[in-house]
């Protein structure tokens, strides 16, 4: 295999990219982030059956520019998500931990890999400038999976983003220093070595964001072109950033991707999409690339009663002083900071720069410079294994998550979506009304519902809107289009199993036929239009819970209640789920049935 793979690198090259999205499709099943998989699979491929050394079968004057333009695109994707208006509570503990509390890791990692792993003075510095990030690339999975308060969530996000930055800006300087240092040149340098690399990456990063805006709220590019010409702009940008900085790319692309989300472009979701099918790929390919490039011998080695306190270190004693000294004064309760000290795993970016100052390091002789790469990647695999298997339930215990976010957010706040509203909040499940007609809003507000004033669709209500205990999406409103594009939209946050919407008018028979992918499942059964609602409505109908058994199946109720009956949930205990034109009826014989019930429909 080995032989076949090195003789054949488009091959190489297929049998990654099957097996990253094999290793995410795993992760899905599983709900774990994705790095855990892919390092698997990476570590099984490449130091373990020995199949596949990507630098035995790129060169690796080729692979490891690849890499770094692939990290930055991560970056860039990452800083497209980061909005200035979620920073209200908690920009003072996000500023800190990316500037003097980086500092204090940093520190902290170098002393305990020089007393502990045994690293030299230099190589520890190093080890400590690396173990500085945490990464998009695993906070964000895990978001998805704990769903956070706010403030926990807009710390973690924006850490996660920013400090990759920060992080690539301290071992670049550390790197540079002990190349210096090799080479007895004065340290004088370093100091223009920060300032260039800041003025290059934030200029050069701010001139492509500029751009990429210009053209975007001109409408300067068709449709078809703007995502292209994104990507195209973003590696000119990532390039010449590092033409005149070693690796200022990194924080080019952040800046740039930051600039870009806060000037209010159009077609932002579509970009921010596309970026992100092309993150899920690239990190797939980077980790099982880079995990299959570590030696084994090497890795082996740095398996020790040291490195188990190294990483014990790094997770349990410098990630909380860190957190705790950022938020000193800050509004973050006890539990929030106590969750965000205990989540702190390493991802790409860690791994990409290792590997890549691991070369630069073999090449001028530093003695040593092997180990660092198993360190980090010990350290890597470690954080995220204890914060995949530990987050969500510590984020439940602590109250800053829950444990299965049933809640509902209906789209609609007309007659009927507050009597479903209304059901819904007795069962005991959270209800948030949307509505951009405020005599609904207030109706709902006099009936005790919790709402929102404006349009789903709108980028405000990104930032206002307050979605802890929401989980699932009802829309109901009598505009079809509105419907489906809220469906889309939160389809990515719920997930499209969660998303339902009426089904359109019933002479709509084109907007009928719409893939799944186009909207939400159908509410009930693909006959509930908004028409047929409000006919239900008019008749009089009320919402009557009526109990199942294997004598009276869904399936049974139904075709006993005939056109006057529309099912909506189904209870079993606490558990509430949305009858979808997916439900099987013949199957559902226990619990209780929600439904609406007209006496006579006309």
């Amino acid at each position: 295999m080995r032989e076949l793979l090195i003789d054949h690198p488009a091959l190489a090259i297929a049998a990654i990219i099957a097996l990253g999205v094999g290793a995410q499709w795993l992760a899905w099943r599983i709900r774990v982030p994705a790095i855990l998989p892919l390092l698997a699979v990476g570590f099984l491929v490449g130091p373990l059956l020995g199949w596949l050394t990507p630098t035995e079968v790129f060169p690796p004057d080729l692979f490891y520019p690849l890499v770094s333009m692939a990290v930055g695109l991560i970056l860039f994707e990452g800083g497209l998500t980061l909005r200035f208006s979620e920073l209200r509570n908690t920009r003072r503990v996000v500023i800190n931990l990316v500037t003097w509390g980086a500092l204090v890791t940093w520190l902290c990692g170098a002393a305990a890999a020089y007393f502990v792993a045994g690293l030299s003075v230099q190589l520890a510095f190093l080890f400590g400038a690396l173990v500085i990030v945490t990464g998009p690339t695993v906070i964000a999975p895990l978001l998805r999976i704990v769903r956070p308060n706010a403030n926990v969530a807009s710390v973690l996000k924006w850490e996660s983003i920013v400090i990759d930055a920060v992080g690539a800006l301290v071992a670049v300087l550390v790197l540079e220093a002990v190349v210096l240092l090799s080479r007895d040149e004065p340290l004088f340098s370093i100091v223009l070595l920060l300032g260039r690399f800041v003025l290059v990456g934030s200029a050069v990063g701010a001139a492509g964001g500029v751009a990429l805006s210009w053209l975007l709220r001109k409408r300067a590019l068709p449709d078809y072109l703007i995502n292209v010409t994104a990507l195209a702009l973003l590696f000119a940008t990532f390039s010449l950033a590092n033409v005149f900085s070693s690796e200022a790319g990194l924080l080019a692309a952040v800046v740039m991707g930051i600039l870009v989300a806060n000037t209010g472009v159009p077609g932002l979701d579509s970009l921010l999409s596309f970026k992100e099918d092309l993150t899920v790929l690239l990190v797939s390919m980077l980790f099982i690339a880079l995990a299959a490039n570590v030696e084994l011998s090497t890795f082996v080695a740095a398996l020790s009663w040291q490195t188990a306190l190294l990483l014990a270190l790094v997770m349990f004693v410098i990630r909380p002083l860190d957190v705790y000294l950022s938020s000193i004064g800050s509004r973050l309760l006890a539990s929030e900071r106590l969750f965000i000290a205990w989540v702190g795993p390493r991802g790409i970016v860690a791994a990409s720069v290792t590997s890549l100052f691991a070369v630069r390091l073999r090449t001028v002789g530093i003695e040593g410079a092997d180990q660092l790469v198993p360190l980090v990647f010990i350290v890597i695999v470690g954080t995220v294994l204890v914060a995949s298997l530990t987050a969500k339930p510590l984020g439940v215990r602590l109250g800053v998550a829950d444990p299965d976010p049933q809640g509902v957010l209906l789209l609609g706040a007309h007659p009927m979506a507050r009597q479903i509203a209304g059901v819904l909040d007795e069962l005991g499940v959270k209800v948030l009304l949307a509505d951009t007609n405020a005599s609904n809003v207030t109706e709902a507000q006099a009936a005790g519902l919790m709402t929102y004033h404006g349009s789903l669709l709108s980028d405000a209500s990104d930032d206002r809107l307050r979605l802890a205990g929401i989980g699932r999406l009802l829309a109901l409103t009598s505009n079809d289009e509105a419907n489906a594009l809220t469906a889309v939209k939160f389809g990515r946050e719920f997930g499209k199993a969660n998303v339902y919407q009426l089904a359109p008018r019933t002479h709509d028979d084109h907007n009928k036929r719409l893939g799944g992918e186009h909207r939400g499942r159908w509410l009930s059964n693909e006959e509930l239009s908004f028409e047929r609602l409000e006919s239900l409505r008019r008749a009089g109908a009320t919402i009557e819970r009526t109990e199942l058994s294997e004598e009276l199946s869904l399936a049974d109720y139904l075709t006993e209640g005939g056109d006057g009956v529309v099912p909506l949930f189904l209870v079993d205990g606490k558990d509430v789920r949305v009858v979808s034109d997916e439900t099987d009826a013949e199957r559902e014989t226990s619990g209780s049935v929600v439904a609406l019930v007209a006496p006579d429909l006309t």
